[in-house]
């Protein structure tokens, strides 16, 4: 699509932060209020995952729970399909708002639709021959529960396949910008959870086996809600028999150079989860499975901001307003970095605690899972903005290929270390967090050529100040370690309500931005 290019100004002029990143397009206001309903979202499904986890690990017992977080994490892993087509899909419908060209709108959600059937089917037949296999051949399993393994594995299927199936449906609520009716469907989904922990307590059936069937069964029904909401929201959602291809050609395009970026978050997320297996057991899973299951709760906060505001990215670059874009891409990039400090600290200082207190007997290995991954998501979050602006460039190829074919690296690096060095459980981690400090590095140089976008510029205002503020919450973790629990409880409060939002306010931000966020709380 490189007829949709239009490269940035190099020099572009200040607006004010009280126009809030965007208000050359009035839509300001829209993006905060859909940030409020994703952030009533984060809490409820925060809330309610915390303690769902809790009740699984002790219904399920440590053993059983890492051996569904490898089966289950195995087969999930292929949602890295859905995911590559997954992002095209909202770009291009974002893309086709920005124009406000409906025609196209409805034929890329009848392409997308049948496209992901396809690709369904292709999951499907993949995991039902070399997936079986590799369950019973390579992973490490008591011989007594690999029946219940299997329960896991076909009901995981069912939820993927349903997860397909929903992603067109999805992406149209999330282009319209309807994050109330996504805030609607994910409270639901985590009550819908919350309702299977109880059946799972009263249930007189093997709870591994019980708790497959009725996963399905969530995934049958948030596929029904999906479906009848973005119906409800846009009237180019209907099917048609009349494919046009090369609106699916389109999508195949972006998305071909897209799974180098998923396959990358694969061997991230359920690639060192599988070397935990190979190498240490299903104990080690548990461990790794609390850490990321930590991770996605608290990701999630910066993640509504940039959902909310992925959509104006994208828009603002269809319509070719290139300064109002550039401001949104640098301060979203601040405001995920402040924001997700501000919440990980704590975390970061009573983890031992946390964890003590949430979830009980757990194996000691977790806290440091859980710290290093947390530190990689501070790492990661600043460049959110960047992977979408990436995205709306439509020049995805240059992109992939040199920051998705590094990412990809942490597996095999982290495998030479455990198979040939005998390294740690933790170095998988390690190697997890200098890979994404090169990624960084590499989006940048990419955007400069690919969106022109001014390194100099976002190095000063943005990566400076992000850099100042991850030394300040490592410098708060060593300053915790081996201090009794009152005295890292001191430590987290005062860098947590004194140091950080000191720090955020007069660093972080500028003299103008700062005066307008006072006022604005003032006028509050």
């Amino acid at each position: 699509m490189s007829d949709y290019y239009v490269p940035f100004q190099r020099e572009y002029p200040e607006l004010s932060f009280y126009e809030n990143m965007v208000t050359v397009t009035g839509d300001n206001k829209r993006i905060a209020k859909n940030t409020f309903f994703l952030y009533v979202r984060m809490l409820v499904t925060f809330g309610v995952s915390l303690f769902t986890v809790r009740v699984v690990l002790q219904t399920l017992g440590v053993e059983d729970y890492g051996i569904y977080n490898v089966v289950a994490g195995f087969v999930t892993s292929f949602s890295f399909i859905a995911n590559t087509t997954s992002s095209a899909v909202q770009r291009f419908l974002s893309y086709c708002i920005g124009q406000n060209n409906w025609d196209d709108y409805h034929n890329y959600f009848v392409g997308s639709f049948f496209l992901f059937c396809g690709l369904a089917l292709i999951a499907f037949l993949f995991l039902e021959t070399l997936g079986l296999w590799f369950l019973h051949e390579k992973m490490v399993i008591p011989v007594e529960r690999i029946e219940a393994a299997n329960w896991i594995f076909h009901g995981t299927m069912a939820v993927l396949f349903f997860l397909f199936l929903s992603i067109p449906y999805n992406a149209v609520i999330v282009s319209n910008e309807k994050m109330n009716f996504f805030a609607y469907l994910s409270i639901s989904d985590v009550l819908l959870k919350l309702f299977i922990i109880y059946l799972l307590k009263v249930l007189p059936f093997d709870h591994l086996k019980t708790y497959s069937v009725l996963l399905a069964c969530t995934g049958l029904i948030n596929f029904m809600l999906y479906r009848y909401l973005a119906m409800r929201i846009c009237k180019e959602v209907r099917l048609s028999l009349k494919l046009r291809y090369s609106y699916i050609r389109h999508l195949l395009g972006f998305s071909c150079w897209n799974l180098i970026g998923s396959l990358a978050g694969i061997c991230r997320n359920h690639g060192i989860n599988i070397l935990q297996n190979l190498y240490f057991g299903p104990i080690y899973n548990a461990a790794c499975g609390i850490s990321f299951q930590i991770y996605n709760a608290i990701n999630g906060f910066a993640y509504n901001f940039i959902t909310a505001a992925n959509p104006q990215i994208i828009q603002l670059y269809a319509k070719g307003e290139n300064a109002a874009l550039a401001l949104l891409v640098e301060r979203c990039s601040k405001m995920s970095f402040s924001l997700l400090s501000l919440i990980t600290f704590p975390f970061l200082i009573l983890m031992p605690y946390v964890l003590d207190l949430w979830l009980g007997n757990i194996p000691s290995i977790t806290v440091l899972f859980a710290r290093l991954i947390l530190i990689n998501m501070l790492i990661e979050c600043v460049s959110m903005p960047l992977m979408t602006l990436a995205q709306a460039t439509g020049h995805i190829k240059p992109y992939q290929l040199l920051v998705g074919s590094i990412l990809i690296l942490n597996l095999p690096i982290a495998w030479l270390l455990l198979n040939f060095f005998h390294a740690e459980a933790f170095s998988a981690f390690i190697t997890l967090i200098v890979i994404n400090i090169v990624a960084l590095g590499c989006r940048l140089l990419v955007l400069k050529q690919t969106a022109q976008l001014n390194i100099k510029r976002f190095f000063k205002n943005v990566l400076t100040r992000w850099i100042f503020l991850l030394l300040l919450c490592i410098i708060g973790l060593w300053l915790s370690l081996d201090s009794s629990m009152e005295s890292s409880f001191v430590i987290s409060c005062i860098f947590t309500f004194i140091v950080i939002p000191s720090v955020i306010l007069f660093v972080v931000f500028d003299k103008s931005e700062r005066n307008k966020i006072m006022a604005y709380i003032k006028q509050k």
